[in-house]
């Protein structure tokens, strides 16, 4: 991180330089000797420290100089110049003198800076454009200061003075949200992940002289690229808030990307409303769930239980289920679709023959007794023990016919005789309470 900032200092030129053109307008107006030797001991100073301290003496002995605006930015370059030295290091003391030099121009830049301080050879455009650079300068190296000091609160702050000073600063844009992304990461607090992509975005959406070098948009490209399919679950929506970015330099207030949670909760929620409406369909992809993911472990539970179960606390649903004819596999079965899959997922098996033809996409209703299933493909097979009264829907001219005679059936979930014929006629169980599915 701090490398970007250096490339971004680096083409920042320091405002006191126009201390020369104060000099060279017209001869110093010296009240005696004395100012003389400390003012130009001072001007012709290259240590910016040294020059501090001669500025200081020069202040203290004559407060009411002629020279005191000459003087002010000549202290403006001075502390510029220790920020400089500052700039690019590592050594403690030499980042404290720079961050000291830093918040004195920062909480003094009107006065350093005033118009009253303006050289007179100075247009008013050039002295606009040196406060500004200067103002860029001061808060980018203390960005650095503070990063190379582990501050990135700090760092933060510094760097969002800068796009107020300049919003097209591409650079700092991309500073920030990665400054952000650092605090979050150390921090392990994510609620701050918005800001960070619109920053990172901003820095994507600038144009002009401003903009990110190549090698540099690059990486700010696979960075958003990265940190929002992260935080969002896929890079859906990105290219829009490229777009919106480009509208500020900072994101509004109350600017929010949903993350992959608030994506989870509002389907979660979304399917809540729908279960309300379709309880039958909800329990029934619940039991596929449960079935797909434990599978004969939880089926145990499920055979010769009746479906639908009893209206109750964890089912509110009709009576019956409804399905979509996809085949007659024979004549003692039809494969529906009950939760819209093509390829069905409920086999209705009866004991006696179907006599008739059952057409595909005849809409039936049924209850059953639970007999097998299949993974793969996903199907459940129910025993359909009275088509009389357990099955709606049929056309018109279809019937069951008993092979031999008949013994009275008795309905779904009524007690198991030793005469009682065909599948699954004994008591129907209490159906195991599913897991809730959750939401596609």
């Amino acid at each position: 991180m701090l490398n970007r900032l250096t490339r971004l200092v680096a083409g920042i030129l320091i405002a006191g330089t126009l201390t020369a053109l104060v000099w060279a307008q017209a001869a110093p107006a010296w009240k005696d000797q004395g100012e003389s030797d400390i003012g130009l001991a001072a001007g012709n100073e290259k240590d910016p420290v040294k020059q501090l301290d001669l500025l200081k003496k020069w202040e203290q002995q004559y407060p009411d100089s002629a020279l005191k605006n000459q003087r002010t930015l000549m202290r403006a370059q001075a502390l510029l110049a220790v920020m400089g030295q500052a700039y690019g290091k590592t050594d403690p003391a030499v980042l404290d003198a720079g961050k000291k030099a830093g918040q004195d121009l920062s909480d003094h830049f009107k006065d350093y800076f005033d118009d009253s301080v303006k050289p007179a050879a100075a247009t008013a455009d050039q002295w606009a454009a040196a406060r500004k650079t200067s103002e860029m300068q001061v808060h980018l190296v203390l960005a650095y200061i503070a990063q190379a000091q582990k501050n990135d609160a700090d760092a933060e702050s510094e760097l969002k003075k800068v796009l107020a000073v300049d919003p097209t600063q591409a650079s700092a844009s991309y500073q920030l949200g990665s400054t952000i992304i650092h605090e979050m990461a150390v921090s392990k607090d994510l609620s701050r992940y918005s800001e960070a992509l619109y920053d990172l975005a901003r820095s994507l959406a600038v144009t002009g002289p401003n903009a990110l070098p190549a090698a540099a948009k690059t990486s700010a490209e696979n960075a958003l690229k990265k940190n929002y399919g992260n935080y969002h679950g896929s890079t859906d929506g990105m290219d829009g808030l490229i777009k919106t970015a480009s509208t500020s330099p900072l994101p509004p207030s109350g600017f929010h990307i949903d993350s992959i949670v608030d994506i989870e909760a509002a389907k979660e929620k979304d399917h809540a409303a729908w279960a309300a409406q379709h309880p039958d369909l909800d329990f029934w992809e619940n039991i596929k769930t449960a079935l797909t993911t434990q599978g004969d472990a939880y089926f145990a539970n499920l055979k010769d239980v009746g479906f639908p179960p009893p209206p109750s606390d964890t089912y509110k649903g009709p009576a019956m289920f409804k399905g979509t004819v996809v085949s007659m596999p024979n004549n003692k079965q039809v494969l529906v679709s009950v939760d819209n899959v093509p390829t069905g997922d409920a086999l209705l098996k009866f004991e006696d023959t179907i006599k008739g033809e059952i057409p595909p996409g005849t809409t039936l209703q049924f209850k059953g007794v639970v007999d097998s299933y299949t993974k793969e493909p996903y199907v459940l097979a129910l025993n359909v023990q009275e088509p009389k009264t357990d099955l709606v829907g049929l056309p018109d001219g279809v019937t069951f016919v008993p092979e031999g005679a008949a013994a009275a059936k008795p309905k779904a979930g009524a007690a198991k005789g030793p005469a009682a014929k065909g599948p699954a006629k004994g008591p129907a169980k209490t159906a195991p309470k599913a897991p809730a599915k959750k939401a596609p």
